[in-house]
């Protein structure tokens, strides 16, 4: 009897301590971060990655920022547009929102028909300012305005033959022929205004039109004849109608 008493202490004793020992393992065990955050803090990380995730979407504008090549083709409702009169292409900076260049322009156009010549010259150099003044959500679609105020150098020149004849003394006539190089050139302002847009298929290129008013104001002119040259006291302006397809290379990131 008293030893069927001791065995069931003995038993009593060691589940009592098997049990403490596996309740101290349970409160030794780490849990890990996904298991001790709450559903509110998993929401918030969520949200905030999230948010993030836009953001980075949202700084992008469309299109790169950095060195511009604008290649245009215009047509003019005037004369000028026989010598291709405006600026051809646009080097400068294509930023954010707004792009800074220089414009040239370079046309001759020469005719020639037996002994005559003639041709005609137009230069032009003119500072362009292109300023966005709306633009689509994903920044690729833009309307902007343009601005111009350059300096323009015109010139014609002929060479002409003449004929001139005389009577001799045996009733036929002696002919000789000359000829003659004549030459005007003018000095000019080109100023132009006009409202256009672009579409950049990719962040580096960009096809483009526009529309507007030049206008070309004299500012001097001078005539050559052979060896004589005489400045030309006359003043003057021409106003007309342009359009122009442009494409646009941006080098950068």
């Amino acid at each position: 009897m008293m030893f069927r008493v001791g065995l069931m202490g003995a038993i009593l004793v060691g589940g009592v301590t098997v049990a403490g020992v596996s309740h101290a393992q349970e409160d030794n065990v780490v849990m890990p971060p996904e298991a001790t955050e709450t559903p509110a803090a998993k929401g918030t990380v969520a949200a905030s990655g999230g948010a993030v995730s836009t953001g980075a979407e949202q700084s992008s504008d469309g299109h790169a920022s950095g060195l511009m090549v604008q290649a245009r083709i215009q047509s003019q409702s005037s004369l000028l547009s026989l010598a291709g009169g405006g600026t051809g292409f646009l080097v400068g900076y294509q930023g954010p929102s707004y792009s800074l260049g220089l414009g040239f322009g370079l046309a001759r156009v020469g005719v020639s028909s037996g002994d005559q010549t003639a041709s005609v010259t137009l230069f032009q150099v003119a500072p362009t300012a292109i300023i966005d003044v709306w633009h689509s959500a994903d920044g690729r679609a833009r309307a902007n305005l343009i601005g111009s105020v350059g300096y323009a150098r015109a010139s014609v020149d002929a060479t002409v033959t003449t004929t001139n004849c005389t009577a001799n003394s045996t009733g036929g006539q002696a002919c000789t022929n000359s000829s003659g190089d004549n030459s005007v050139s003018a000095t000019l302002i080109p100023v132009m205004l006009g409202f256009g847009g672009d579409y950049f298929l990719s962040r580096n290129f960009a096809l483009g039109a526009e529309f507007g008013v030049q206008a070309m104001f004299l500012a001097g002119a001078s005539a050559n004849s052979g060896s004589d040259s005489q400045d030309v006291g006359a003043g003057g302006n021409a106003q007309f109608a342009y359009g122009a397809l442009r494409a646009t290379f941006v080098l950068g990131d």
